[in-house]
């Protein structure tokens, strides 16, 4: 009897012991599945290079910023490998941006105010633009920066890429007179972020009274604060009054904005007639698909470049249309007509692929623009 029972303990054991064996090898082998499921099912990572840090940036000026000289240099950071244009109607021009990014445009400008679009852009597609207005006056308005005796003068005049700026004059003091302590320092970027900036603001009059109005720009209110000793003129210098002014009327309001109020002062208002639509230009890119002599087809649209094209391939001089070949990245500032289709193109920037000879000339070589013949 006790022969019997122990047998059938230890046949229970043995049982028990198989069936606790085949539980975990089943457990085991439905995670190995589900595991080999979720490894195919992730997502393979993408070889697109990734666009969240892709930005254009102008660092020489701001928008509405108030000039008195006819060219200035207008700088900024995009990314490395980036074509950068600038179209406004009085200059069209395509560059690259150096290995940091960092772009420098000499560009002329209208007397008055200037519209000017900035558009960044590479081989993948990526594409950012920045619009600003600049308006070129010689007429002087009264300085309001006295009491700010420790920002250099200059700080309110045209900023510049190649003029010191500020901040590079404290740095240099800093490194020179350590001595004199942060106080001063501090002093001297307090009043730098303080310090007015001309600006000149333009619009239509949504609202007016004596001490102020509102100008409406593309769908955009700004204020405008006037002041007994506001100078009015309509046109290029034929004095007027305040009462002169009614709703609708096209302005420029040229003063000086406050940054840590955030308000403007107008020192002189212009009136002058309602501006025209400018040019439709835009930029367009794509690969050269076809060349026949002067017509370039890329992305199912067609260039015709003619001798006022400004024409640029990248690492050739005196280029032409000879300089293209298939496959090359090609950049263009072109005026749409009417219908919406190209009318002229203006300027061509073309970084050459791996059909044309120019692809294998070093990067470091100047880039050299000339006219499509």
């Amino acid at each position: 009897m006790k022969k019997e029972v122990l047998i059938a303990i230890v046949s229970g054991l043995i049982l028990g012991l198989v069936i606790t064996i085949g539980i975990f090898t089943a457990n085991r082998s439905i995670n190995q599945q589900r595991a080999k499921k979720q490894i195919r099912s992730a997502p393979t990572p993408s070889l697109i290079p990734s666009t969240a840090n892709k930005s254009i940036n102008l660092t020489s000026h701001e928008n509405f910023d108030l000039v008195e000289d006819s060219t200035i240099n207008l700088s900024g950071v995009a990314w490395p490998g980036a074509v950068v244009a600038l179209i406004s109607e009085a200059d069209n021009q395509i560059i690259a941006a150096d290995e940091e990014g960092i772009f420098i445009f000499k560009t002329k400008l209208i007397k008055g105010f200037n519209e000017i679009t900035l558009v960044a852009a590479d081989e993948t597609g990526s594409l950012q633009t920045q619009n600003l207005v600049i308006t070129y006056s010689t007429s002087r308005i009264e300085a309001e920066i006295s009491q700010f005796n420790l920002v250099t003068p200059a700080y309110a005049e045209e900023a510049s890429p190649a003029a010191e700026t500020v901040t590079e004059k404290i740095k240099e003091r800093l490194q020179d007179t350590a001595s004199e302590g942060l106080v001063t320092i501090k002093e001297q970027l307090t009043n730098k972020a303080t310090a007015p900036r001309k600006k000149a603001f333009i619009g239509k009059i949504a609202s007016l009274d004596e001490a102020g109005l509102t100008l409406i720009y593309k769908e955009q209110n700004y204020n405008v604060n006037l002041k007994p000793e506001t100078l009015y003129v309509k046109g290029a210098n034929t004095a007027m009054d305040f009462e002169d002014l009614k709703v609708n009327d096209f302005v420029i309001a040229m003063g000086w904005f406050h940054n840590n109020s955030q308000e403007f002062t107008a020192a002189r208002l212009s009136r002058i007639s309602q501006p025209e639509a400018p040019a439709n230009r835009r930029l367009v890119s794509g690969r050269i698909s076809e060349i026949d002599g002067q017509k370039i087809s890329l992305n199912g649209k067609s260039l015709t470049l003619t001798k006022k094209t400004d024409l640029t391939v990248n690492g050739v001089d005196e280029a032409n249309s000879e300089d293209l070949a298939l496959g090359d990245n090609l950049f263009a500032i072109v005026t749409l007509d009417s219908n919406g289709d190209i009318d002229t193109v203006n300027s061509v920037y073309v970084l050459p692929g791996k059909n044309n000879p120019a692809g294998l000339t070093p990067t470091n070589i100047n880039n050299a623009t000339g006219s499509a013949e």
